[in-house]
């Protein structure tokens, strides 16, 4: 006997009907009931630890151009979907969403779009390029075409079919720079206009003369690197970008080879934001002058060692004398001058006059004439003094001490 709450029912073949009736109501919400709690979550995968994981089954529909191909799974990633689907991606095909994507939902489609073989022409330089995409200029980089602002790339016929075997190409349009300065503010555009009137339409700029000065007439063809210019008339301020130099700092080091420079710091350029009050006419400043200036980046001063040292002859000063051809009997008055005028540095230098050397050659390079080593040579140096004190009316030595003695100079 069946016993249903608050019902009691005996096997018979009266109602035997009632009995399959219950049982078919039973099945039913089992299944109901199975499905909602995922009776396909037995599968397991694992983490990136390598700890398993209970991963639920999805319904994968994948599309690879006219086929169609559906199955159910627990693959993890669309990877691993289309390996167990055993379809294979080669270079240049697309993939959405990308392989590494994980399967989240239970109904999941994945799109495949097979590379396939295209032309880009680049002015005369035609190239080849395997690729899915169908955007033209994905396709152009896709060939190492490289695409600038304002470049058009556009599909067009190919009509040697029998040379490719491909009846389209896509044809990369280069747009022209222009040297803009606008207001006084020099840019460089670049655009596909035709003509100066069809550039200024394009950035919305009042042609009418009485508003803005233009340097050329609207039917100008633009050519690669035009120039223009638009400035409107009358007062008017202009902002400018300017940059500041660095300046440089530099100290003498006699540990390092005479001569040698060594950067010690980077200098590095500033920059200011100056706002400018002019009055234009006809494209003609007729007045500028300084509303505000801002310091946007402060310059960095480059400091540079310049080298100092110098292998002085062999001797005594007597002995470097005798060298350049001095009479020994002058030997006291050349020391008292080149004493007074540079201590016997052959490297002295007047910062403010720039005078040069044992005797303060004025330029230095003067004493190129007794040496091509008068820089650091103390020999060559005094070579070319004695021959100025001849040449320059002194008479002699003890002539130019005495000049020495009433002016301090000579």
């Amino acid at each position: 006997m069946l016993k249903f709450k608050g019902m009691k029912f005996r096997h018979t073949k009266d109602n035997l009907p009632i009995i399959v009736l219950a049982v078919t109501i039973v099945c039913l919400l089992f299944g109901i009931v199975t499905k909602q709690t995922g009776i396909f979550a037995s599968a397991v995968s694992s983490d990136s630890n390598g700890n398993p994981i209970s991963v639920s089954e999805h319904y994968i529909t994948i599309y690879d151009g006219d086929q169609k191909t559906t199955f159910r799974s627990n693959a993890t990633t669309v990877g691993d979907a289309l390996d167990r689907a055993k379809i294979s991606i080669n270079d240049g095909d697309i993939v959405e969403p990308e392989l590494e994507e994980v399967i989240s939902e239970e109904n999941y489609n994945i799109n495949i779009y097979r590379a396939r073989q295209a032309m880009v022409l680049d002015g005369q330089t035609l190239k080849y390029v395997k690729t899915a995409s169908t955007d033209p200029i994905k396709v152009a980089e896709a060939a190492g075409v490289k695409i600038l602002e304002a470049d058009i790339v556009n599909v067009e016929p190919y009509n040697n079919l029998l040379e490719s075997g491909m009846t389209s190409v896509f044809k990369v349009y280069r747009a022209k720079t222009i040297k803009f300065n606008f207001y006084g503010k020099n840019v460089e555009v670049r655009t596909q206009a035709k003509t100066v009137g069809d550039f200024l339409t394009e950035h919305n700029i009042d042609c009418n003369p009485d508003v803005n000065w233009i340097s050329a007439s609207a039917n100008t063809a633009i050519t690669d690197g035009i120039t223009l210019s638009v400035f409107r008339q009358g007062k008017q301020t202009v902002v400018v970008d300017e940059t500041i130099n660095f300046s440089e700092k530099t100290t003498y080091d006699y540990a390092l080879d005479y001569g040698k420079r060594e950067i010690t710091k980077p200098g590095q350029n500033g920059s200011r934001t100056v706002t400018y009050e002019i009055d234009m006419k006809d494209g003609k400043e007729l007045s500028r002058k300084v509303v505000s200036s801002i310091v946007t980046k402060e310059p960095v001063t480059q400091e540079v060692k310049i080298g100092m040292n110098v292998v002085l002859p062999a001797g005594t000063h007597e002995d470097w004398m005798a060298a350049a051809g001095i009479s020994p009997s002058d030997y006291g008055y050349v020391n008292f001058i080149i004493e007074r005028e540079s201590h016997w540095n052959p490297l002295s230098r007047n910062v403010s006059s720039g005078a040069y050397g044992l005797c303060q050659a004025l330029p230095g390079k003067k004493m190129a004439s007794a040496g091509a080593d008068w820089e650091t040579n103390p020999i060559t140096q005094l070579k070319w003094c004695n021959g100025y004190v001849y040449s320059h009316g002194y008479g002699s030595w003890q002539g130019a001490w005495a000049f020495w003695q009433e002016h301090h100079w000579w």
